[in-house]
């Protein structure tokens, strides 16, 4: 009897520890900054320096790393990895915005979340093929 309760708990815990075991990072939040005539802010020079920062709750914000692009774009890292909703803030010399990021979970057999909607506020924003354009003026 014991070695029928020990093999049927032996099937048991193997059929629970055979989730796959993957990742399913968020895509990408890439930004590309523009004039109003559609120029690139970064190709031109005169966006200058900025910074994006999430809100961490009693008016702290927290430094996000970002990653400048050969075509004059930026990744914003480390973003959307949560379920729920995160604010963030957009600060150069130019314009002052915040944006909010909508993530869930993924309902694959991965663990992992999705990037379900970024909201903007005080500033044009559309959504491009794999990135976001943002007019600056």
């Amino acid at each position: 009897m014991l070695k029928k309760v020990m093999l049927l708990l032996c099937f048991f815990l193997f059929f629970i520890s055979c989730k796959k075991d993957c990742y399913t990072a968020p895509e990408k939040v890439v930004f590309e900054f523009v004039n109003s005539s559609g120029e690139n802010l970064i190709e031109n020079n005169q966006l200058g320096s900025f910074a994006i920062q999430e809100d961490a709750g009693n008016g702290n914000y927290t430094g996000i790393p970002l990653t400048k692009t050969a075509d004059y774009k930026v990744i914003v890292e480390k973003i959307g990895s949560y379920n729920g909703t995160k604010h963030y803030q957009f600060a150069s010399g130019i314009k002052l915005f915040d944006f909010s990021v909508q993530s869930s979970s993924v309902t694959t057999d991965c663990d992992g979340f999705q990037i379900d909607e970024i909201y903007f506020e005080n500033v044009t924003a559309t959504k491009e093929n794999g990135y976001y354009r943002i007019v600056l003026d």
